[in-house]
């Protein structure tokens, strides 16, 4: 393995409060990705079969994000003199990438450098398999150029700071390409949302140099 593309070759792990981030694709439950991409949250996305979903997972950098319980704490009791003004916003999905998501909390992550051995070794500790709640994928050829896509956090688990943990550990990966030419990913709904979102975490601008995004709407595409 050369230099360049061991930071992205070997399997990546980080942990955070009992939440982990993994790049090992062989851990991603196909079923629970499915499930994701038929939602109505995801509506750029739609199923595939599972050994065509095994291909896409096989040739891109995929970071899946796990929860140590099947379900999200019951919310605390909300004091009805609240305003709706005041109340939270649920956290919105833009077009191919996450919504904007309240700031993290203050506990720290932790990142690993793991082979995918010794991730499912951490995985088997557990009783129970910890559920895949979020998702990124990275579209790469692993030296000069990342394109960004599919990046989901399951609607109940949102406002928790996860997706931005997420991302953060995408942007990890990414700085870590020596030759890298350029990072990209596509808003839509809620842009301006986005575009300060990954303007923040991944150091994206839009595109101000007299270019035009040329694009072809393949048989899968569902917008």
């Amino acid at each position: 393995m050369s230099h360049t593309a061991h930071a992205v070759e070997g399997a990546r792990s980080w942990t955070r409060d009992g939440f982990l981030i993994s790049t090992d694709s062989s851990l991603i439950p196909i079923q629970d990705l499915n499930e994701a991409f038929a939602s109505d949250a995801l509506y750029w996305a739609s199923p595939l079969p599972d050994p065509v979903m095994q291909d896409m997972l096989d040739n891109c950098l995929c970071f899946g994000l796990y929860s140590p319980t099947p379900a999200p704490p019951a919310p605390a009791p909300v004091d009805k003199d609240i305003s709706a003004s005041t109340a939270p916003d649920p956290a919105e999905i833009l077009h191919e990438i996450a919504g904007h998501v309240k700031p993290e909390s203050s506990s720290q992550s932790t990142s690993h450098q793991t082979s995918p051995k010794d991730v499912e070794q951490q995985q088997t500790q557990d009783q129970e398999q910890p559920s895949l709640i979020g998702f990124a994928r990275l579209i790469t050829d692993r030296v000069t150029f990342a394109y960004l896509t599919d990046v989901y956090t399951l609607p109940e688990w949102q406002g928790q700071g996860l997706g931005k943990w997420l991302i953060s550990c995408v942007q990890e990966v990414v700085e870590d390409m020596p030759h890298l030419r350029r990072s990209m990913c596509v808003v839509g709904h809620g842009k301006e949302r986005g575009i300060e979102f990954y303007g923040s975490l991944m150091k994206m601008t839009p595109l101000t140099e007299p270019a035009m995004i040329l694009s072809w709407k393949g048989p899968a595409n569902t917008f």
